[in-house]
């Protein structure tokens, strides 16, 4: 087709990361995309399937954390975005270690702190 294409995952939606000079091309090819990111939260983003914008969106926090227990329950959801946008790839195997990574970090964390983290990285997304 011509258009230079960073990146396909097929999830719930086909996603395609292009190059801008790109876009204008695929569109006309592909029609209008059924929504973009914009400026979502990362429980929004999750929920969509849109996994590596989710992931972007908690990379940032991740990188300004200060507390070492939530830095490492960020890291967790940062790794299981990543498992998922692997699936979504057909990349299965490095899905699943991925995901093993990710629970692992989990079961470290103080069992009784997990709800607390949920709600307050709701809060600040």
């Amino acid at each position: 087709m011509g258009a230079r294409i960073v990146d396909i995952r097929v999830c719930k939606y086909t996603e395609i990361d292009t190059y801008e000079d790109s876009l204008v091309l695929i569109i006309e090819r592909l029609g209008e995309p059924l929504s973009t990111s914009g400026n979502k939260s990362f429980k929004e983003l999750f929920f969509e399937t849109k996994f590596w914008e989710a992931h972007e969106v908690l990379e940032g926090k991740w990188r300004v954390e200060k507390d070492p227990i939530k830095k490492k329950y960020l890291q967790a959801l940062i790794l299981l975005c990543a498992s998922l946008v692997k699936y979504c790839k057909g990349e299965v195997e490095i899905s699943d270690k991925l995901l093993e990574n990710a629970l692992s970090l989990i079961s470290e964390l103080p069992q009784q702190l997990l709800p607390l983290l949920n709600v307050s990285l709701s809060l600040d997304s």
